[in-house]
């Protein structure tokens, strides 16, 4: 074992002993990961749908990538924050609605922890799995096709990352998208291992719905375990277009 080895083992042992841990930025690294693939497939628009405040955009930035990034949050108390936190950046727009398969009005379940928001209804599986997450009241959204919108904000020659993480709306928002799908390159859905919302689909329903679509699995990202088991019940997974 190298020196770097040991020193490594040294650190990341006592921080073990505090509650925490290290880790490494490379190819075991799912950011590095993203900000490379992000750079080999030259994305020049983000769409991050189920934005909630924008850490998912401030994340990316963290990362290096400063091209254009458009982030849907139907959410009020949300939205505002998001719009101040895109304010704040340069080349971040922030639009308050939902993104689906029509052109409609829904409510939104708003939960407790805000990130569990779900147009669709929460199953004893999640807020059993998460007692934080449970639902605590409700707001009527506006609901929109992306390939209806895209326009408004995206050219015919960006090349799109498109990130969706909204509570089992997933199949949906791929719905109302169809239109654009040749500029989309990259996807990243949010995956769930477990039902944990009614009418949503599962990780393999997802990943037989892309490949159907044109894309194939590339990578994947534990997200949310069971508070008390530490089963796997979401995870982020990244599609390439074939």
């Amino acid at each position: 074992m190298t020196f770097r080895s040991t020193l490594k083992s040294s650190i990341r042992k006592a921080a073990n002993l505090v509650g925490y841990d290290f880790v490494g930025f490379d190819r075991d690294s799912a950011r590095w990961r993203l900000k490379r693939w992000l750079g080999q497939h030259e994305i020049s628009l983000v769409l991050d749908v189920g934005a909630n405040v924008g850490h998912f955009a401030l994340s990316l930035r963290e990362l290096g990538y400063q091209k254009r990034i458009v982030s849907f949050e139907p959410m009020r108390s949300a939205f505002r924050e998001l719009q101040r936190n895109a304010a704040a950046g340069q080349d971040w727009e922030a639009l308050p609605y939902a993104l689906g398969a029509s052109e409609e009005e829904r409510l939104i379940n708003v939960a407790a922890n805000s990130q569990s928001s779900s147009l669709l209804p929460m199953l004893d599986t999640h807020s059993q799995a998460a007692p934080e997450s449970v639902y605590e009241w409700q707001e009527q959204v506006f609901v929109r096709r992306l390939d209806q919108v895209f326009s408004s904000f995206g050219k015919p020659s960006d090349r799109v990352f498109l990130k969706i993480d909204t509570q089992g709306f997933e199949k949906r928002v791929l719905a109302g998208s169809g239109a654009i799908l040749n500029q989309i390159q990259l996807v990243q859905l949010e995956c769930s291992l477990v039902p944990l919302y009614g009418e949503s689909e599962l990780i393999e329903e997802l990943i037989a719905l892309m490949r159907n679509l044109g894309y194939a699995p590339v990578d994947i990202q534990p997200t949310f375990r069971h508070y008390d088991n530490a089963h796997l019940m979401q995870a982020d997974v990244l599609f390439l277009r074939n």
